[in-house]
């Protein structure tokens, strides 16, 4: 599922933004962003990441600025002297010393002559600003994700009442299956009767008719399927994190609608089945990203 959310937090002049995004993803996989001393946070920051979420691709952006003072920069004096002193000599012996423009401001931004002396960021006094920025953006994403699965599990829901219509026209035709193959059956035999002289007994046309019934007997696919239907509604209502038990749910349903549409032997069902297997395979996408 996608979603954002972002923080910043501000403490004794050090200001840390972060910003987490997701995207659809059937497994969780964080991918972090941060220069490299933040790196002894890593574990930290996705045992945090995982208590809010179990699926997508995560990003995280920190930056972290701090308040700098005047006293923590430092003119290096020798090194200053140096670059005047190099400059003076070829100065003098330049044909061309004239063209030459420098000031006191280009000899500071010479590499070195100015020192940061700021002190350097302690991961360990940063750690609980961070997780703290880490859990109030992670908040944020997933009240997004919230409201975006509310609208897929209205879109689950159509589906699963797609085929449930479709089921049902499946239950109202599956007494004419076998009728009809009695019909044609007797048809058939009638004809050889007509033809050739061949005589049936009427317990050998019933045997056949039993045969045919108990091999397009669906009853047991189509109770398997209505159960496997009501538990996708009430997994979807009542667990905070259904996607995982959704999936097996789809993989379910898919197995019992084949199965009708292979020992139907109908027309009819079959287009019943082809339907109802192209709502599931639409569920099947969205479940992939559910949480």
């Amino acid at each position: 599922m996608t979603g954002f959310g972002d923080a910043c937090l501000e403490r004794e002049g050090v200001s840390v933004f972060l910003e987490i995004r997701s995207i659809n993803n059937r497994y969780l996989k964080i991918s972090p962003r941060y220069s490299e001393p933040l790196g002894a946070l890593e574990l930290q920051i996705e045992e945090e990441i995982r208590k809010f979420f179990a699926r997508g691709t995560i990003t995280l952006n920190v930056k972290i600025t701090r308040a700098r003072k005047a006293d923590s920069y430092e003119i290096n004096i020798p090194l200053l002297n140096s670059y005047r002193d190099q400059l003076r000599v070829w100065l003098s012996e330049s044909e061309d010393a004239q063209s030459v423009w420098s000031d006191f401001q280009t000899l500071l931004s010479l590499p070195g002559v100015v020192q940061d002396n700021s002190e350097k960021d302690d991961v360990s006094v940063l750690a609980p600003l961070i997780l703290e920025a880490l859990a109030a953006a992670s908040d944020k994403m997933k009240a997004m994700r919230i409201r975006e699965g509310q609208a897929l599990a209205e879109d689950l829901l159509s589906h699963i009442e797609v085929i449930e219509k479709h089921l049902e026209r499946v239950i109202a035709r599956a007494p004419e299956v076998v009728k009809v193959f009695s019909e044609r059956l007797v048809e058939r035999l009638n004809k050889l009767l007509e033809q050739q002289g061949v005589t049936v007994e009427q317990a050998d046309v019933i045997r056949e008719i039993g045969i045919f019934t108990d091999k397009c007997d669906i009853s047991e696919e189509i109770a398997r399927l209505r159960s496997h239907i009501s538990q996708f509604r009430n997994i979807l209502k009542n667990e905070p994190s259904p996607g995982k038990k959704l999936d097996f749910l789809t993989q379910e349903l898919f197995r019992e609608v084949n199965t009708i549409g292979s020992k139907a032997n109908d027309f009819e069902i079959s287009q019943e089945v082809i339907n109802m297997k192209a709502s599931i395979e639409r569920i099947r996408e969205q479940v992939q990203n559910i949480e």
